[in-house]
């Protein structure tokens, strides 16, 4: 499917609040399915966007979680040990 810079744009924006994307599909009046083939095929210009501001809400996470770690949460620095495996499992 061809998406509009306008709706490139909003699928960024809706995966960045975490929008799950059957509900973007809903809020943009996009087939569910379509919009789901093209999120799953690489270097599609959909992709890019849910995972563009996807990725951008999770650095966010992961900052606020850094933060709290060296402020002494306990339960952050368990959330710090958990992404550093999935970055070596990434490798």
């Amino acid at each position: 499917m061809d998406y509009s810079t306008e709706n490139l744009q909003q699928i960024r924006t809706l995966a960045n609040k975490l929008t799950p994307i059957t509900e973007i599909g809903v809020l943009l009046g996009l087939n569910e399915q379509l919009l789901r083939d093209d999120i799953a095929t690489v270097g599609h210009p959909a992709r890019q966007a849910f995972y563009g501001g996807m990725a951008e809400q999770a650095l966010k996470i992961r900052e606020r979680t850094i933060e709290l770690a060296a402020a002494g949460s306990p339960s952050a620095d368990d959330s710090l040990k958990v992404y550093l495996r999935k970055m070596l499992n990434d490798l």
